[in-house]
């Protein structure tokens, strides 16, 4: 039963894979921070089906930022406190759910991604994506998380595709075109 239970979970890891590939290639950060909460979600089945608690704990906090900065940025506000509150709120659920020094790994790499997105528009936000997924790659490898594996690997492909897509042209990149 717990091999299948762990296969469940690949599977619903799988699934979250493509959800963050698509996610990157977004241009308007509440589209961006939508379709990475339902991802998160399965994400975090994911990690409770593998045995990987930390990572589980983590992104239920994950979602409900989420949700938090989804409504913020609704409303076009700007507030600091919240990135702070949840980084803050991150740092105490991976005391309480750690697993060893890679714990550290997704703590340090869920804060990073925390404050940035509560604090960057979607082309900075997603520059960032390349130090947070680093550091919960490294996690990954150490949970066994195939499909965490694969999903931050992805993540960080489609993240340069997403910063070479939608950078900004350069003054030569400008003359030549005209």
């Amino acid at each position: 039963m717990q091999n299948f239970v762990t296969l469940i979970g690949h599977a619903l890891g799988f699934v979250s894979v493509g959800l963050f590939f698509y996610s990157y290639q977004r241009t308007q950060k509440r589209k961006i921070m939508v379709i990475q909460t339902v991802a998160t979600a399965l994400s975090c089945i994911q990690y409770l089906f593998i045995g990987a608690f930390s990572g589980f704990a983590l992104n239920v906090v994950c979602i409900i930022r989420n949700f938090a900065f989804y409504r913020r940025d609704k409303n076009q506000s700007t507030d600091l406190t919240s990135p702070i509150i949840f980084a803050l709120c991150m740092g105490a659920v991976s005391f309480f759910s750690w697993e060893g020094i890679h714990s550290l790994l997704i703590s340090l790499g869920l804060v990073v991604n925390t404050i940035c997105m509560g604090i960057f528009d979607a082309k900075n936000f997603r520059k960032t994506i390349l130090i947070s997924s680093s550091l919960i790659l490294i996690y990954n490898i150490f949970a066994s998380s195939y499909s965490g594996i694969l999903s931050e690997s992805i993540s960080l492909v489609s993240v340069i595709i997403g910063i070479i897509r939608y950078r900004q042209p350069t003054k030569t990149n400008k003359t030549v075109a005209a």
